[in-house]
């Protein structure tokens, strides 16, 4: 089965709050534990925080479920910004650094309109997620 949740909002931190809003409603209709709710609203804020990654006025946040899996894509973004953050390599917590620690896989992909980035976030069987 396959659920999709699209949203496009303002670029813009007072807006921010509105993506932790769906995707904690979307938790909770998953019935995904604390931890990964936490994990996949790092994950978002680590990509829509920094404006360095800003490729338009407007950002849109696509979540999908696929039986074990949460895909969320965020875009457009600036590619080479933020694929050059995820390729540095930094003595301290650098952007991949924090990716891989919360999320399963990250992709830097190409669609219509610009390049987008993709977080999956694998659940675990009896992780809380039905």
């Amino acid at each position: 089965m396959t659920d999709a949740v699209t949203l496009t909002i303002p670029r813009g931190r007072p807006y921010y709050g509105v993506v932790r809003l769906v995707v904690g409603g979307l938790a909770l209709r998953l019935d995904l534990s604390y931890e990964h709710l936490e994990d996949l609203q790092l994950a978002l804020e680590s990509v829509l925080s920094n404006d360095a990654y800003a490729a338009s006025d407007e950002v849109t946040i696509e979540l999908e479920i696929r039986d074990s899996t949460v895909e969320v894509s965020v875009g457009p973004v600036d590619g080479s910004e933020l694929g050059s953050d995820l390729e540095r390599d930094e003595a301290g917590i650098g952007l991949r650094r924090l990716l891989d620690a919360v999320v399963s896989n990250v992709e830097l992909e190409e669609r219509e309109g610009g390049e987008w980035v993709r977080l999956e976030k694998r659940l675990v069987a009896g992780s809380g997620a039905k």
